[in-house]
């Protein structure tokens, strides 16, 4: 009887034992999908963070092109003044509030960050993060016509003071929106 308690217990042990090692099976989830170029989707915690960020910055780039002031986008941003290069699409705001402002009256805008794919995110290190936004801008003239399309871009963060801070963007021209598309499909 001894024995028989001993080997049942042995096996107990056993099994509550296996219950403690790692999961080795990787869950089904965003994370584990193939990245593109290193983005992946973040967690859900970090999305929340993240969709506010570009959320903000998309209401002041679009209140930019409505009111004809970049002045809105680069007093909330100030990094985004620098290092401006129109062909590679680096920090080109002010473009886009100057020709919207040239064709027509902008009285309104509506903006998806994640129109037409996932937010994705790239961490750099422990103070610095690109996320890649696939989403859309639309505006709206006085007399009515709609102008806009899909937005394509890597928003650059920065961790300043406790707080993530954007300090560039990069619009993908259309060779890189070809290149991008690619890989997309080559992944899938």
């Amino acid at each position: 009887m001894k024995k028989c308690l001993l080997r049942s217990l042995i096996v107990v042990m056993l099994f509550s034992l296996c219950g403690c090692q790692p999961n080795t099976v990787k869950p089904e989830n965003h994370n584990t999908e193939n990245s593109i170029d290193g983005f992946i989707e973040p967690e859900l915690s970090d999305w929340v963070k993240y969709e506010h960020l570009v959320t903000k910055y998309m209401y002041y780039r679009t209140q930019a092109v409505i009111h004809n002031d970049i002045n809105i986008l680069w007093n909330q941003y100030p990094d985004l003044r620098n290092d401006y290069d129109f062909k590679k699409g680096i920090n080109v705001e002010k473009d886009e509030v100057e020709s919207f402002n040239k064709r027509f009256k902008v009285v309104d805008a509506n903006f998806s960050i994640e129109g037409h794919n996932r937010m994705r995110v790239k961490t750099i290190n422990d103070k610095e993060t690109i996320l890649l936004v696939n989403g859309g801008i639309g505006y709206l003239s006085s007399n009515f016509d709609k102008a806009g399309g899909e937005l394509l871009m890597e928003i650059s963060l920065k961790l300043e003071n406790n707080h993530w801070t954007i300090v560039k963007t990069d619009e993908y021209n259309e060779l890189e929106y070809k290149e991008w598309v690619k890989k997309r499909l080559k992944g899938s």
